[in-house]
């Protein structure tokens, strides 16, 4: 039985592969974006967050106000201010959780999708759950930087209906200095499952003074068009994850960083229409 660490079974999403979605988070990545959303799930083992707008002080009536302060642990909190993020669960058994949604999917066109973290660092966990969730007529999709090494590419095409593939830093070098990506593995990677009948959506975020250059877009979408992929989702830097960081207690570089609107990427799609390409803003 394959099982992986599981931070988080997000209901109704509808921004994660067409449809209604249940997102299913994996725990661990071996890369490092500055701009991460989901920075609970870079590291692969189970931790404890404090979520401080939560907290009564029931056990800290005096002196510091802090999670190292508190003697209690997660299980013993009585407002989930301490939060155990991580548990160990079972490819059939999220399945089976999945399913729980199936009329929704019915209805919307919508199913399953596996992110993280990296969901492709646990390639025997992903594919064992996506091939669950297909024998119960679910359909499939991951979130994926696609560069990491493919044990079995057949077999992973084969139970993902969809895959939602980053296209972040274009050039090589720049990209292992700052996230440590090889967008060369990504795109070897593409040209195989491609070969093998995947259908891929490019996914471009727009992270200011990172990714948003007129040179690092062009060259994004000269990949995808080389790639022959015809759909991308242009992103827009958000910071939904700038709480996560303070309840875990990890610095976040990026916090004073201006979000985006639809507006400043919409430059971004005309490039990407002009190219031949199917964009969307925020992705569906």
């Amino acid at each position: 039985m394959t099982t992986a660490t599981i931070t988080n079974v997000q209901r109704f999403s509808l921004h994660d592969g067409g449809g209604i979605r249940t997102v299913v988070f994996v725990k661990g990545c071996p890369f490092r974006c500055p701009w991460c959303c989901n920075p609970e799930n870079l590291s692969p083992k189970p931790q404890e967050v404090w979520h401080r707008s939560l907290c009564i002080r029931c056990s800290m009536r005096s002196g510091e106000f802090s999670a190292e302060a508190c003697p209690k642990s997660a299980a013993e909190c009585p407002t989930g201010a301490k939060e155990l993020l991580g548990i160990e669960r079972s490819a059939e058994e999220l399945a089976e959780e999945c399913q729980r949604d199936a009329v929704f999917y019915e209805e919307s066109g919508g199913g399953v999708t596996l992110s993280g973290g990296e969901c492709l660092s646990y390639q025997g966990f992903a594919e064992e759950f996506l091939q669950y969730c297909k024998e119960r007529g679910m359909r499939t999709a991951i979130e994926t930087t696609l560069a990491v090494p493919l044990a079995d590419a057949e077999k992973l095409v084969a139970c993902c209906d969809l895959f939602l593939v980053d296209f972040k830093i274009a050039d090589r070098e720049r990209s292992m200095e700052t996230t440590g990506i090889d967008p060369d593995v990504r795109d070897k990677n593409l040209r195989r499952i491609i070969g093998l009948g995947a259908r891929v959506v490019g996914r471009m975020p727009i992270i200011p003074g990172f990714t948003d250059s007129r040179g690092n877009v062009s060259q994004n979408v000269a990949s995808l068009v080389e790639l022959g992929i015809t759909r991308v989702d242009v992103l827009p830097f958000h910071q939904l994850g700038k709480g996560k960081y303070d309840a875990a207690g990890m610095d976040y570089a990026l916090k004073d960083m201006r979000q985006l609107s639809v507006d400043d990427i919409e430059w971004v799609i005309r490039l990407c229409e002009s190219a031949g390409l199917h964009a969307m803003a925020n992705g569906g």
